[in-house]
């Protein structure tokens, strides 16, 4: 008898964007990980919240999801800024910087591509 998917499984095969973030909040968890600090903490419950956006928006009809969507696109350069002052204040290397801005660019690619297609002014234009 085959094992059943986990939620999550079944979940980021219809959305590999999940699996990017997931990937993406064990990065951010890596971030000083002997310490106690706000940076690292912000940067995780920034990450979970854009998951949550992510999961709301499959759910939403067009005209909501491009809002919501347009969220998670603000969260994401938060989270470069929060990356930024990591790699200023020698939280993390210019290697975990760098790969960590790469992950982000690549999310923001996939968040940009999605508003793309469901754009509100796209819709109009084609009409």
């Amino acid at each position: 008898m085959p094992i059943p998917k986990s939620i999550f499984e079944n979940f980021s095969e219809k959305f590999p964007l999940l699996n990017r973030f997931y990937s993406l909040y064990q990065q951010i968890a890596e971030l000083a990980k002997n310490e106690d600090n706000t940076i690292r903490k912000s940067s995780e419950i920034t990450v979970l919240e854009i998951l949550e956006l992510i999961v709301v928006a499959t759910r939403q009809a067009k005209s909501e999801k491009f809002q919501t969507l347009k969220q998670v696109m603000r969260k994401i350069e938060t989270l470069k800024v929060f990356a930024n002052m990591a790699k200023e204040i020698k939280l993390i290397s210019e290697n975990k910087y760098g790969e960590l801005n790469e992950a982000l660019e690549a999310v923001s690619k996939m968040i940009g591509g999605w508003l793309k297609a469901i754009n509100p002014a796209n819709a109009s234009a084609t009409k």
